[in-house]
């Protein structure tokens, strides 16, 4: 296990300026590359101070030269960046049907590839059983990679179901005396950091996705399950407790089927990906004939199958994707009414289908929606894709790291 410093096991000088390296590794981070004088502005340090500490980190291999940069009156200044290699980040993403890993540098690059993975996720397994799983997979990905561990510092993990702002879980990874965040934490040896599948799919929206510099966006994520994500005031908005976003449990009129979470009702009997799927085998079993099953994997209905199908055109597949995406219409309907929000994303696997669900979302929320609050909302595709939630894993680092002086991370 790393052996890790923190603001108690440091003494005095020491304990300030690793703080201080910390500061400044922290806005290089953010803010791509910083001239000294800038990093002087915002880290509030003197001139000296900052030539130090710079020198002590490009020593250490931490910072790197770039050169002089653009002058703004006077000399110009030498510009700073983090050396990409120093430290990664590590980012998992525990879906229900695969597991993806990937490694991030200090330039928030994908080192190598992205590895994709089998989830056991939903197979009767122990929650022990399942993180050694995952632990094999992530030792696997940096075998491949050739990636050393001790460079990892810090770790994000997007989980699906619901998860509180203390890092509890109580969909998956169930514990009654210690919980999943601190589980990891002892099984990586690092710093980890957890959200929603959900969330985490809407951050990396807003940092580098459909709904980039958009000040208030909702991020709907239509897989196997339905989550929705908000940025508001350009801002991730949790709830109280950090579970706000369960869209796909909101009760749509006229439904009497019982959902997996045991209530009745829920937009997830009918338009998520589970569901659709659910409909599309019984239709299949009664002898309708549809292309989904010429697309079926190993001989199993998926709902990558009835996507495939749609988009040549086969009119079962089409209607179930179109039915889904009414019931998707209604609820986000509702959202509408309460948030007046500038743009509603669509990701997950379902939005690979385009206008097949975007066209009936559309004129649900026609019919349903005020017209002056819906002109005012804009709906996008995702143009992250199947990656999104991935990517969103380095964004609950920046999130937690950076902007909360209360947790500490480990240079050394």
């Amino acid at each position: 296990m790393q052996q890790t410093a923190t603001r108690n096991t440091l003494p005095g000088l020491k304990e300030k300026r690793y703080q201080q390296k910390k500061d400044i590794i922290g806005y290089l981070y953010r803010m791509g590359e910083l001239s000294k004088p800038e990093i002087c502005r915002l880290t509030n340090m003197t001139t000296p101070t900052i030539s130090r500490i710079i020198d002590e980190l490009i020593e250490e291999g931490w910072v790197t030269d770039r050169g002089q940069g653009m002058s703004v009156g006077g000399k110009r200044p030498h510009i700073f960046t983090l050396n990409p290699d120093a430290a990664y980040a590590l980012g998992v993403d525990v879906g229900r049907e695969h597991l993806k890993i990937a490694i991030f540098n200090l330039r928030k690059e994908v080192i190598g590839e992205i590895k994709i993975f089998r989830s056991i996720l939903e197979e009767d397994k122990s929650n022990d059983e399942i993180l050694r799983y995952i632990k094999e997979k992530i030792d696997q990905t940096l075998r491949e990679l050739h990636v050393d561990y001790a460079k990892i510092k810090v770790a994000g993990f997007a989980i699906p179901g619901l998860i509180d702002n203390s890092g509890n879980a109580y969909t998956y990874f169930v514990y009654e005396n210690t919980n999943i965040k601190q589980v990891l934490e002892k099984i990586l040896g690092i710093p980890v950091f957890i959200d929603n599948d959900s969330k985490t799919m809407a951050l990396a929206e807003h940092t580098s996705g459909a709904a980039k510099e958009v000040q208030d966006a909702l991020c709907i994520s239509v897989s196997e399950c339905i989550g929705l994500g908000m940025i508001l005031n350009s801002q991730p908005y949790t709830g109280y407790k950090g579970m706000a976003g369960e869209f796909g449990h909101i009760r749509i009129s006229g439904l009497d089927d019982q959902c997996y979470c045991g209530k009745t009702g829920c937009l997830e009997t009918v338009a998520s990906g589970r569901a659709i799927v659910k409909s599309a085998r019984k239709a299949i079993q009664n002898g309708t004939k549809t292309l989904i099953s010429h697309f079926a994997e190993n001989g199993e209905i998926t709902l990558n199958a009835i996507i495939r199908a749609a988009q040549q055109d086969d009119i079962f597949a089409i209607d179930l994707l179109q039915k889904a995406g009414e019931k998707i219409g209604e609820g986000l309907s509702t959202l509408i009414h309460l948030f007046n929000p500038q743009l509603l994303v669509v990701g997950g696997e379902m939005a690979e289908s385009g206008d097949l669900l975007i066209a009936p979302i559309q004129q649900t929320l026609n019919k349903y929606t005020l017209t002056r609050l819906k002109n005012q909302c804009e709906i996008r595709l995702s143009n992250l894709h199947a990656h999104s939630t991935i990517l969103g894993t380095l964004m609950i680092v920046m999130k937690n790291l950076y902007y909360d002086a209360n947790h500490e991370f480990s240079l050394y």
